[in-house]
């Protein structure tokens, strides 16, 4: 593989796009995390909006320099930061970007460079920086990166060391923060800028490790304590400064004794500011004097944080998957599966053994991923006579229950029991297939295909190739029809890591315009499931 050396504009929105996936994906984890600077539950959705935005600038002008691309994701980020984490995201965002305000590309000591400066601008902006927060992370992976750049020239192992480092720092967040500790917890923050940077080694081709477990979810119920209160400042105040008259250093020196957790980044014309207070009215007359408003957002923390530990409700709903293989059931109980049925080869699960697996789920209410089509019919036998109200969602393949999944993992199982319409929608946003080996000599459109001749399948659609890699092209080319996206492999069989490793790095030559990511599935009974997403 030809090594990479140089970090240019397209690469950087790719880098943008990856992370934000995986925020996207982990989002509900992070909520879960979040007890500082108050436990209101929402760092994962911050975030994860945050960088949404960022990447949205920058796919506007992804085919532009670095300069433009990395310009353009930070003024993304500062109008769509939410919540603390968000904002000092927003302003490492913007501290790159000045870095290489005057550079087309970079090599990776002028990255390890960049990445120092965008913590000096993070931490600026901060009245009182705090050690064991997304700081401490992000300044330990800048180190590593300063460390190692002066000798490492190529940007996919600078930055497995990289991640390797923000993973030890986030580790030692408890030893910095007292409240973690109690808690049991790591920074919810700094977990989000390790899962950003970890999703930007899941496309990285060199990269071998790609474990699809997470272990720091907690428990919610072992997560927050009464102890922990929001106090008087309990109104999370945002907004957005146009047209503004001063500089950011002097809005903060306004606004510093009506609350606390105060930020205000960006420049003139155009700040940020991020408050915790009790007065929310007063901040936004004071700032309103030296600018216009705009994107206005006041939450109650209080609000937020007894819903989360007063009155925290149990689970209006539970969530029981079918799943292939061993892979698939780790992938869907981090994405919030209550219950999983693993199924063996050519063995779907009986009427009786899913009615164990909703009886055996702890909500009154649960919805069932049959995720195969020949399941379907027996969730529904067995929903008829469950004591519990339950909703068999239309999943015909792993990779459609996996996306319901991601669509629910905000809720955690809270709120209204999903509908027919929103489940639907959710379970038919991919393209999938699975490509496995013939189990007896056949023929396909008229072409005899040999026993154990690699064999693709698209909906009712089948088809054979000589090589197991070029099928895994020609489907992936057949899936994104000509369009970009993302493509994932779940990789099974007789496939081990290398071999979907390999797999994915020759999708990516045939088919620039796809990101590609692989995991472990365990499925026996096909080499690969694909899914598309645009």
């Amino acid at each position: 593989m030809v090594a990479v050396t140089t970090l240019d504009g397209r690469a950087f929105s790719k880098f943008v796009v990856a992370g934000t996936y995986f925020l996207r994906k982990y989002r509900g984890v992070l909520n879960d995390l979040n007890v500082f600077p108050v436990p209101d539950g929402d760092t994962g959705s911050n975030l994860y909006l945050t960088v949404k935005a960022a990447l949205v600038e920058a796919s506007r002008v992804r085919d532009r320099p670095l300069n433009v691309v990395a310009g353009a994701a930070a003024h993304g980020a500062l109008l769509g930061a939410r919540g603390n984490s968000g904002v000092i995201f927003s302003q490492m965002l913007r501290g790159f970007a000045n870095s290489v305000r005057h550079r087309e590309s970079i090599d990776t000591f002028e990255l390890a460079v960049a990445l120092k400066d965008a913590v000096a601008a993070a931490r600026a902006a901060l009245l009182k920086p705090v050690e064991g927060t997304i700081l401490s992370v992000a300044t330990a992976a800048a180190n590593e990166a300063y460390h190692l750049a002066t000798h490492e020239h190529e940007f996919y192992r600078l930055n497995a060391a990289v991640v390797r480092a923000a993973n030890d720092a986030l580790d030692r967040t408890p030893e910095q923060l007292p409240i973690l500790k109690e808690a049991g917890v790591v920074d919810s923050g700094g977990a989000g800028f390790v899962y950003f940077l970890e999703g930007i080694l899941r496309f990285l081709p060199q990269e071998t490790q790609r474990a699809t477990a997470y272990p720091r979810r907690p428990i919610r119920a072992t997560v927050f304590t009464e102890k922990q209160i929001v106090g008087d400042n309990k109104f999370c105040t945002e907004f957005v400064l146009e047209g503004a008259s001063l500089e950011p250093h002097a809005l903060r020196d306004l606004l510093e004794r009506r609350g606390d957790s105060l930020l205000v980044v960006g420049g003139a014309p155009t700040l940020r500011v991020h408050i915790h207070t009790s007065d929310p009215a007063l901040v936004q007359s004071i700032a309103s004097e030296h600018g216009r408003l705009e994107r206005v957002k006041v939450e109650n923390m209080e609000d937020q944080h007894n819903v989360l530990v007063v009155d925290a409700p149990a689970r209006t709903f539970s969530i029981l998957a079918v799943v292939p293989g061993l892979g698939f059931d780790r992938i869907a109980r981090e994405l919030g599966a209550e219950e999983t049925l693993v199924t063996p080869r050519a063995a779907n699960p009986s009427v009786r053994e899913i009615l164990l697996g909703i009886q055996k789920c702890l909500a009154p209410a649960v919805v069932v991923l049959p995720n195969d089509p020949n399941v379907i019919l027996a969730a529904r036998e067995a929903a008829k006579l469950a004591t519990k109200h339950v909703v068999v969602a239309p999943t015909k393949d792993v990779p459609a229950g996996l996306a319901v999944l991601i669509a629910m993992s905000g809720r955690c199982g809270e709120g209204p029991l999903p509908d027919d319409a929103e489940l639907a929608g959710a379970a038919t946003q991919l393209r999938t297939a699975s490509l496995f080996f013939a189990g007896k000599q056949t023929a396909l459109g008229g072409i005899a295909v040999a026993k154990g001749a690699p064999v693709a399948q698209i909906g009712s659609d089948l088809y054979s190739l000589d090589d197991l890699r070029a099928l895994a092209q020609q489907t992936a080319e057949r899936l994104a029809a000509g369009e970009s996206g993302l493509l994932t492999l779940y990789y099974g069989g007789s496939q081990k890591e290398r071999d979907a490793e390999a797999t994915a790095r020759a999708i990516r030559e045939r088919l620039p315009q796809l990101e590609v990511e692989w995991y472990f599935g365990g499925q026996s009974s096909s080499e690969y499931v694909v899914s598309f997403e645009r």
